[in-house]
């Protein structure tokens, strides 16, 4: 039986139709983009929002229109994938026949690699709720993350085990997890499920996703300077790092997206 990949990105606002009517009104009220039900996130989001417009050359909302777009870009190139909202999975659960299914949520601004479909496609999962991979974060401080904290085939940067059972956009869940329990759709959910209810996992030591965290990812917005010198350092240094780093030839399907997106903080940059 063949794997069918299924890509559901998690919940975000529209940022193409906010950076439009940033660029036309100057003024985007923070209820737009920010949840402000969800605790994970930090309070300060809006106001370090406010302080990244009045920096740099791009806006906020734009940046991350465009980031949206290079990975709708990448995503439009994984063969065979049906990609959804998350909230559509309830009705792909119910319309896929039981073992054909393996479920990777995913940010808005996530990579994944072209053959992934091709990969998993042989791979029994009768017997298993999630198959879990290495994955890379191409950030200031980039990272591969395993389940040992050894380097996995094709890493870059640093090795480091992971903070958690499954993260961000490294493991596909099976139809048997999601009858299991439903509400999956954060890693951290997912992680804490996994250990109640004792889900069985298959590790793969095979990177088949990048998560990029820029410096406009809301989790590391508190790092941005005050002034517009130190932004100016901040961007700079983040695209020096990330332009020395040799990618390895299986980690080759990551050269575009990570392309457009320092040609995308050269601009936020530019005098």
């Amino acid at each position: 039986m063949t794997v069918k990949v299924v890509l559901a990105r998690r919940a975000s606002p529209a940022w193409q139709g906010l950076a439009v009517d940033y660029e036309t009104d100057g003024f985007i009220a923070a209820e737009r983009y920010f949840p402000f039900h969800d605790t994970r996130f930090d309070r300060r989001i809006p106001q370090f929002i406010e302080r990244w417009n009045v920096l740099s050359r791009v806006s906020y909302f734009a940046c991350r229109a465009e980031l949206c777009a290079i990975a709708n870009e990448n995503l439009a190139r994984v063969e065979g994938a049906v990609r959804v909202d998350s909230l559509q999975i309830s009705d792909i659960v119910n319309n896929l026949p039981p073992d054909d299914m393996l479920l990777f949520y995913h940010d808005d601004d996530d990579w994944f690699s072209p053959d992934l479909g091709a990969y998993v496609a042989s791979i029994n999962i009768n017997l298993v709720d999630a198959v879990v991979f290495p994955f890379v974060r191409l950030a200031s401080n980039v990272t591969t993350f395993t389940v040992t904290g050894s380097m996995a085939a094709d890493g870059v940067g640093k090795a480091e085990a992971f903070r958690y059972r499954y993260c961000t956009n490294n493991h596909g869940l099976t139809r048997r997890a999601l009858l299991k329990c439903p509400d999956l759709v954060e890693h951290t959910d997912a992680s804490r499920a996994a250990e109640t209810l004792g889900f069985v996992d298959l590790h793969l030591d095979r990177i088949i996703s990048v998560t990029s965290k820029t410096p406009c990812s809301a989790s590391w917005l508190s790092q941005l300077p005050e002034s517009r010198t130190g932004f100016a350092k901040y961007i700079s240094r983040y695209i020096e790092i990330l332009e020395s780093i040799v990618i390895p030839p299986g980690l080759c399907w990551a050269e575009q997206p990570l392309r457009r997106t320092l040609d995308l903080f050269r601009k936020v940059n530019r005098a």
